[in-house]
Parts: C-alpha cells; structure tokens; sequence
C-alpha cells in the first residue's frame, strides 16, 4: 500500500482555509518568530509571575536550624577512646542498627512528648492534647547518622527555631539513654523503685489487716498466745492431779489420825508428888552446911549420910511409886494429834478448793484454745499474705540491689553510652529562598513561554481559519471579500502544495515537523 499524501505538506492553518490557500508548517523559527511577535505579553506574564513567586518565597519559607548531638557508643567494657569501635564489623554494624533503631523508636519519642509537651515542640498554642502533631514534627524533624565503620552516632534535630531545636535534640537523646537503660537494665531503676513502693504498700496493707484481726479478737501475738494456752493447759492438768494426789493423801492421814485418836485417852495423869524426895534434898543440904563446920569423919556428918543412905535404899527399892499426891490433866499426846489432824483436815479442803479453781481455769483455757482454733485458719490467710509481700518485697529489694550493684559496675550493661557533643542553638539556618527563587524564574518564564505561543498561535494561525469558515455560510458571504489574515512572520517557510485527500483525518491540525513521505 502507497501513501499518497505527506502528513507534514499539509497548509497550516484552520480545516475551513480554502483548498488554493497553501497551508504553512512550523519550524523551530516559526516557534521563534511566534515567542517574539508576542514577547511584550511573555515578559509582562513571566514578570507578574515571578513577582508572585517571590513574594510567596519572601514570605512563606522560613529559615530552618539543625541541632547536632554526637554520642560514642562502647562494645566492651573499656570506657577507654581506644575501645571505641572494638569488635569485628559485623558486631560494629549489628550494635549501632541496634542503637539507630531504639534511638527513633516510637517510645523514646513518646518520653520526649512527655517532658516537653505540644506547645514546647511545635513553638505555638495548640488545642488539646496536640499529641499527634507533636509526634509527627518529633518524627519528620529527627533523624541520626552514622558514618561507616564508626561507633558514634550523629543525631540531628530540624526546626524553625534555634533554641528550640537544641532543647528538643538533648531531651530526644536523654530519654533515649533513660529508655535504654530501661530497656537493657531489666526493667530500669525507675521500674524497679515503682514495683518496690508498690511491694511496701501491699506489704503495709496486709500487716494492717492482720493487726486489725488481732485487736478485734484481743490478741497480740497468735502464735504466742496459742502456744501459751497449750503451755497452761499441760500445766493446769498437771497441778490438778497433783492436788488431787495431795487432797486424797491429806484424807488418808486424816482417817489414819481419827483412828489413832479413837485409842487414846483424852486425859492421863501428868505427874505424883511425895515428899521422900524432899526429904533427901533437904538431909543432902544439912550435909552440905555440916561440912563447912566439921569435917568428913565427924559425928554429926556420918549420921546426916546413914540416914541419906537410908532414904536412898528406900527410893530404889520402889515403894515411893504410885504414892503420894497425883495430878490428871488432857493427854497432850492427843492434843498433837488432834492438832495434825486438823492441819490435814484443813489441807485437804484447801486441796479441794484448788482443784475446783484449777478445773475452772483448765475449763476456760480449753475454751480460748479452742477459740483460737476457729480463728486459726483466717490468721493463717493473713499471716501468709503477709510472708507473701514480704517475700515478694524482699525480691524486688534484691533486685534492686542487684541492678544498683550493676550500674555501680565499670561501666554496667546500659552504660556504653556516653555523649560527646550535647546539642547548642545552631548559629546558621538553611534557608530554600534561593532556590524558591530559582525554581519560581523558571516556572515563570516557561509557563509565560508556553502561555504566549499558544496566544500567539491563536491569533496567526486558528483565529484567521475559524473567520474564513464562518464566512463560508452564505453565498454572498462566499463572494465577498474578506479581510486578510495577519501575515506570518516574514521568514516562515512556505510548504509546496501538494494534493490533499478528500477525508484527510488531521485537517485543521498543525504541522510541526517535517517528515519524508515513503512509499511502502
């Protein structure tokens, strides 16, 4: 199949130009001559364009100030410089993707919401909470570095304001190292001084309740009162047999005692007087005074001794017994025993009376033992919640310990961090005005550009085409004549005329190139 006709040979101009008309292609220097014809119109757009831009550039964008914070991160426990980056380079990279990451966590951005507050990160009044728009200026503005093969990492904080950008930058940095420590120190100081009071609280509570118990049953130590009682009672049923022992003991002597009395007479004789004895004590005493007159051989001596011999023999002899003048009286033999038994008689109902007294407290202690027996399993409970929150205080206690005990360490797990430079106000802003500037000259003239070709081109080209056609309505309109289009440009180039098919698909199409017409 041939292509009879050349895309590019068609005349320029509007589908309504007459068929004689040749129709006229554009070059490169037709575009040329259209920006010129109409250039007072490009440069008075292109002008008021970019007094627009600049304007917009002068007063919407604003200079912004980054905030830099450098922190060392150690991988062993030398907090020496030279320790720095120890570790072969995967444990390098590992460690400092570990450290970037919990660095622009979510979390640490929230502890950095929670000490500052909406208002100190955006630098304006905010209604509400402003929480989210605070995380998203926390999130676009942060962000950290690292160069390869390198164990600091640089933080960087973006932001209209300086000072704010500082202040920001070093609270984002401590409560990521307070959030690392939290992290890598079992569940931090603060956890665990959190879960201590709330451990010494529960603690306080269940002493109180096992107090409050004790008072209102009038106890002051369970466990002593009740080893107490079992202490009384082994006690008491000991004394009472004991006096049960002695009560009975008591009674047997008692009956042995009215059973000795019953033979024994209530009165006897207590003593006989005869006057032989008298008789001897007066001779011995004549005796005694004739001595001291005579001497032992004398008359009168010898016959004071016959005769005190005499009343001697007579005494001996026995007939002085039982004569003379007696004298009856109590048996004082049963006067003692009547006296012992009236002591065992009274220590006998002494005896009874203590068992009665001793039963009765033997009774009472059996009632507080059992007492303290229904009040056992509740004091148990209590006494049990109580060892619990001491156990459970005692743990966190020494969790405590052991975690202040790793901190005081040199350096401790969460100490491998230090910070090297802390953020200061940035003295110089980078500010987009030049560029602004630069991209609002460049949209302004293209669009002013294409603004005016196109004006252009419509008033050389489409305008003239679109008349023609209106004027093809009626024959008089046909025959008379018709004002001239504005001529072209006086260097255009003018396309031969070449046969134009009857169903031309791109009449009224302009021609911007030229194309060679094959034959295939």
């Amino acid at each position: 199949m041939t292509r009879a006709w050349n895309n590019s040979g068609h005349p320029a101009g509007a589908s309504g130009l007459s068929a004689a008309q040749p129709r006229k292609e554009l070059d490169l220097f037709d575009v040329l001559a259209l920006a010129w014809s109409e250039r007072g119109f490009i440069v008075l757009l292109a002008a008021v364009m970019m007094a627009i831009g600049v304007a917009a550039s002068l007063t919407l964008l604003k200079p912004s100030y980054t905030a830099h914070s450098r922190l060392l991160v150690l991988l062993n426990e030398d907090p020496t410089p030279a320790a720095a980056g120890w570790g072969d380079g995967f444990m390098l990279n590992q460690v400092m993707q570990s450290e970037s990451e919990l660095m622009s966590s979510n979390a640490v951005r929230t502890l950095a919401f929670e000490t500052l507050g909406a208002e100190a990160i955006l630098g304006e009044p905010v209604l509400g909470s402003g929480r989210v728009p605070a995380l998203k200026a926390l999130r676009d503005g942060f962000s950290v570095s690292r160069a390869p093969n390198s164990s600091a990492l640089n933080a960087s904080y973006v932001t209209g304001d300086p000072e704010r950008a500082a202040m920001i930058l070093n609270t984002i940095v401590a409560s990521y190292l307070a959030y690392r420590e939290q992290v890598l120190v079992e569940t931090g100081m603060s956890g665990l001084g959190e879960r201590r009071r709330q451990a010494d609280v529960a603690l306080a509570q269940s002493e109180a309740e096992l107090e409050a118990f004790l008072q209102a049953n009038g106890l002051s130590n369970f466990e002593t009162e009740e080893q107490t009682a079992q202490n009384l009672l082994g006690n008491l049923t000991d004394r009472i047999n004991t006096a049960r022992s002695s009560h009975e003991a008591y009674l047997a002597g008692a009956a042995a005692l009215r059973e000795r009395l019953e033979q024994i007479p209530e009165q006897i004789e207590l003593y006989v007087e005869n006057g032989v004895s008298g008789r001897l004590l007066d001779l011995r005493a004549e005796r005694a005074s004739l001595l001291s007159r005579y001497q032992e051989g004398a008359p009168a001596v010898a016959a004071v001794d016959r005769e005190i011999e005499a009343l001697q023999g007579f005494i001996q002899s026995g007939a002085t017994e039982g004569q003379g003048q007696s004298r009856s009286g109590p048996n004082p033999v049963r006067q003692q025993l009547e006296s012992e038994l009236a002591t065992r008689e009274a220590n006998a109902r002494a005896e009874a009376s203590l068992i009665t007294s001793l039963q009765e407290q033997l009774t009472a202690t059996r009632q507080d033992i059992q007492r303290l027996r229904a009040l056992g399993p509740e004091y148990t409970r209590l006494a049990q919640d109580v060892e619990a929150a001491e156990a459970a205080a005692s743990n966190i206690a020494g969790l405590e310990a052991s975690a202040l005990s790793a901190r005081s360490d040199a350096p401790g797990a969460a100490d491998f961090v230090r910070v090297i430079d802390r953020a200061t106000p940035p003295l110089d802003g980078a500010s987009k005005k030049k560029l602004a500037l630069l991209a609002s000259a460049v949209l302004s003239f293209g669009v002013a550009l294409f603004l005016g070709l196109l004006r252009g081109y419509w008033r050389t080209y489409l305008a003239p085409g679109m008349r023609e056609r209106a004027g093809h309505g009626s024959p008089a309109q046909t025959l008379a004549p018709t004002s001239a289009p504005p001529a072209a440009p006086a260097f255009v180039a003018r396309a031969p005329e070449v046969e134009r098919p009857a169903n031309d698909p791109f009449d009224g199409l302009p021609v911007l190139a030229r194309i060679t017409d094959r034959t295939a």
